[in-house]
């Protein structure tokens, strides 16, 4: 060892050192979490855990090529009259640093740093023309007494829901275009504290010789006042249905966490709700913007939660571009030929197939999970194009490709092969999306 390494050695060591003080100070004699295969925890202050690989990073990949495309969303669902707003969940550690241990110095995590990181997560948003909530400024407003997250959970809670809740309603207030939506009078009264089960005390609790608490959370009654008695409840869609769908997680899908009431009750008007609690980023909005519900009925908002962590840009562009093109497409059927029950086969009319084009399929019925789309020239040379729903979102009816990444100015013919049967009249079109394509 050179001397100049002696230094580097030295801190080490004290890190180290300071990393073993703060996990043998467990309260709950818990061993070993922070090093877990699985899952690492960090044991923090007055009870409150944090996933390590997740909570640590203080950067969230948002690239300026993911914010424009959501900004290209954002400006097609506004022409058909719906405000996109985005609300990305902080990870536990962005919202509570106060009650993070001193260990997490040594895996790397600046408060400072970490607050930078988000700050350009929103200027990205920001700048593409999305409608972002601040939702860490949402969350650090509550009082002491009152934390956004569960300690012995990942997930908000009630509170922390219900703060974010209000800074959409007053993102809401805030746009012109919306100050005709329809309101209703929304009352909510407390129901009392319940436990809740959660995977992570679960999960914790392994690794611990002292009993963890249950967690508990505060339930809610939500009722409409004057509203009908026999009506289904304050969510039951009226002829137009809610001015409000939401789609996110199970932050969202979860009934526990309260955020669909804390919505209705801080905007005074009805919520639809079409969360998928493991759908991930896409899950929610990809089933609902592909539903009937949406195409017979746009809400005047729609609210996309989705916590900071699940990268918009990780499945590549294609779950993007397909929301464009069903929030929308303006489409042109082709003709469509049905030689066997599950393909679908139509020639490419080289002036409507362009790189901006997206090729549109209805099934005729929402059934399919997917649909392999092959593109072909006179010469025999094939592209694939595969669309695959996940168990989670479900079938749909529709299924929408971006033309660009595979387009060929030679391809003449597409065939598209379905796991369902197509429908009778079910076609194939050539779709465009007004305005530049980020």
């Amino acid at each position: 060892m050179s001397f100049r390494s002696l230094p580097l050695a030295a801190g080490l060591l004290v890190a180290g050192t300071g990393l073993a003080a703060a996990q043998d100070a467990s309260a709950y004699d818990c061993r070993g979490l922070a090093t877990a295969d699985e899952l690492p925890v960090l044991e923090g202050q007055d009870g409150f855990f944090y996933r390590l690989n997740l909570n640590m990073r203080t950067y969230h990949p948002l690239s300026t090529a993911a914010a424009e495309t959501v900004g290209t969303l954002s400006r097609v669902l506004a022409e058909r009259g719906t405000q996109l707003i985005y609300v990305p969940v902080p990870t536990k550690s962005l919202a509570m640093p106060g009650k993070l241990p001193a260990a997490a110095a040594d895996y790397g995590y600046d408060e400072d740093l970490a607050q930078t990181g988000y700050a350009a997560f929103l200027s990205e948003l920001d700048a593409a023309g999305v409608a972002a909530i601040d939702t860490v400024a949402a969350m650090r407003a509550l009082p002491e007494d009152r934390a956004p997250f569960i300690g012995l959970d990942f997930h908000w809670t009630p509170a922390g829901a219900r703060a974010v809740a209000g800074a959409i309603a007053d993102r809401i207030d805030e746009t012109p275009a919306l100050d005709d939506m329809p309101t209703t009078e929304i009352d909510m009264t407390s129901t009392g504290s319940k436990p809740m089960d959660s995977a992570l005390r679960r999960h914790i609790q392994s690794f611990c010789r002292e009993s963890l608490p249950l967690p508990r959370t505060e339930r809610f009654e939500t009722t409409e006042v004057g509203g009908d008695a026999d009506g289904g409840g304050i969510f039951a869609a009226d002829s137009a249905g809610p001015p409000i769908a939401l789609v996110g997680t199970s932050m969202s899908d979860e009934g526990t966490f309260n955020f669909e009431d804390s919505i209705s009750v801080e905007t005074q008007a009805q919520v639809a709700n079409y969360s998928i609690t493991g759908g991930n980023q896409f899950g929610g909005i990809t089933s609902f913007l592909l539903s009937g519900e949406f195409r017979e009925t746009a809400p005047r908002v729609l609210i996309w939660e989705n916590p900071i962590y699940n990268n918009l840009g990780g499945f590549g562009e294609r779950p993007l571009r397909e929301l464009i093109a069903a929030a929308g497409a303006n489409c042109e059927p082709l003709e469509t030929a049905n030689p066997e029950p599950r393909v679908l086969t139509a020639d490419l009319p080289a002036d409507r197939f362009t790189p901006e084009t997206y090729l549109g399929v209805d099934t005729g019925s929402a059934n399919g999970r997917r649909a392999v789309l092959s593109f072909t020239t006179e010469d025999g040379l094939t592209g694939d194009a595969i669309i695959q729903r996940s168990e989670r979102v479900g079938p749909t009816r529709w299924f929408y490709e971006y033309a660009r990444p595979l387009w060929r100015d030679d391809y003449t013919q597409v065939r598209v092969k379905l796991d369902q049967p197509a429908d009778d009249g079910a076609t194939i079109s050539t779709c465009t999306v007004k305005g530049p394509q980020t």
